[in-house]
């Protein structure tokens, strides 16, 4: 009887284990993005990771979608991938403000598509990354950057929105979830000029007051030099008088 209870407290463990091994495994099977800054407005560099191919089919192109928020992005060169940009017309929101017209419009990034050289076996990873600016938001705001993978059959959609409090979609986008914005580079210049402009301006108090205090000490220097000749003066006249008198 317990030898039977062993065994089957053995096999469930072992099903539990294969259970999360193979939640661990799918998770981990995401193309998922990682970035060196998360600060609302700050630059950042996202790098994709792209575990497998699709359905055991290698990858021949990877399409990285970018959000209405983001307007020009750098790809980083992958030796084994050629990259093409696709933008389009983009005008600020000010622009009716400033009296822009269409032909001034800038242009808009938005996707940076990877082709392989050679196509990328379903059982290997390769890394892609893009630098550009984050927009302006609150912390928990979420930027989403869906990515197409296309192999030599079929295609992934990496797309889906992860909702809160709900489990999380089979083909999730890969996203950066903003945090709070750290103070400008034109603050801190701004903080430093004035430090600057602060110690300019008590300079000349500091040095009028050391000419002031060292008036005090030259007249002090001079009074007991002429103290010390008269003393001398008189030293020489005593000894004339007493060289007389000795000599009468």
């Amino acid at each position: 009887m317990q030898q039977r209870l062993a065994l089957g407290g053995a096999a469930t463990l072992g099903v539990a284990a294969v259970i999360v091994l193979g939640t661990a495994a799918s998770a981990s099977a995401h193309v998922e993005a990682t970035s060196t800054s998360t600060a609302a407005n700050s630059y950042t560099t996202a790098t994709f990771s792209v575990p497998h191919g699709c359905d055991g089919s290698p990858t021949t192109k990877l399409q990285f979608h970018i959000p209405s928020s983001v307007i020009e992005v750098t790809p980083t060169v992958n030796p084994n991938w050629d990259i093409t940009k696709t933008t389009e017309k983009y005008t600020s929101p000010s622009a009716s403000a400033d009296d822009e017209s269409a032909e001034d419009a800038g242009e808009r990034v938005t996707s940076i598509t990877y082709a392989a050289k050679t196509p990328l076996p379903a059982d290997e990873r390769d890394t892609f990354s893009l630098s550009f600016s984050l927009p302006d938001g609150k912390p928990g705001d979420v930027v989403a950057l869906p990515v197409t993978q296309t192999c030599e059959q079929g295609s992934t959609e990496w797309d889906q929105a992860q909702k809160a409090g709900e489990a999380e979609p089979e083909h999730p986008a890969p996203s950066i979830t903003l945090t709070a914005a750290t103070a400008s580079r034109d603050d801190d210049d701004a903080t430093a000029a004035n430090a600057t402009h602060d110690d300019a301006t008590t300079a000349p108090a500091a040095s009028s007051a050391s000419a002031s205090s060292s008036q005090p000490d030259l007249v002090g220097r001079f009074l007991g030099l002429g103290g010390l000749v008269l003393g001398a003066a008189g030293l020489v006249v005593a000894v004339a008088a007493t060289r007389r008198r000795g000599t009468k």
